[in-house]
């Protein structure tokens, strides 16, 4: 898919929650194979997973250029000139190893987000709460929605993208 700056609508949710469309549809798309270093984490009681992007590795390279694509086709959309008001999901660390953080997919407090095991007979009960640390996984990727928060203080002015995992596949 080409992602073109004339198929990118933006639905008002409520005041600050946007839905992002390309060409009618939610954008979703395949990670390549990626490390989550930490497994399935909790924070300010949401689940979420990291997947960290290894600078040195071809598919890495073009899939966090993909994602830089669109975060400036969005910028140019709503007319954004100021880097710091956007919040980028490639966050980078003190050590330089850069992440993306995704939530996971849920409804009324059900996940949707599904797992699969590259090894199902060992693994055939586990479920995504089982997800063990250090494991590689192909992750579907949903970009579905954008957050703003700007005011007009300008000190913290912040606009960003909401991400999700749709699907998970675990390597052995």
């Amino acid at each position: 898919m080409k992602l073109d700056i004339n198929k990118i609508d933006l639905k008002c949710i409520n005041e600050n929650i946007y839905q992002i469309l390309h060409d009618g549809v939610i954008l979703k798309f395949w990670s390549p194979k990626i490390l989550i270093p930490f497994g399935l984490e909790n924070e300010y009681n949401k689940n979420i997973i990291k997947l960290e992007l290894n600078n040195s590795n071809e598919e890495h390279i073009y899939f966090k250029k993909i994602i830089q694509h669109l975060e400036n086709l969005i910028k140019k959309k709503l007319n954004l000139e100021d880097n710091d008001e956007f919040k980028s999901i490639i966050q980078t660390r003190k050590n330089n190893n850069q992440f993306i953080e995704c939530k996971i997919k849920s409804m009324k407090n059900n996940l949707i987000t599904t797992v699969e095991y590259e090894d199902t007979n060992n693994n055939y009960l586990k479920t995504l709460y089982d997800l063990p640390k250090q494991s590689y996984v192909k992750a579907q990727i949903e970009i579905n929605g954008l957050w703003d928060y700007r005011t007009d203080k300008k000190d913290k002015n912040k606009i960003g993208l909401t991400v999700y995992i749709t699907k998970i596949y675990v390597y052995k």
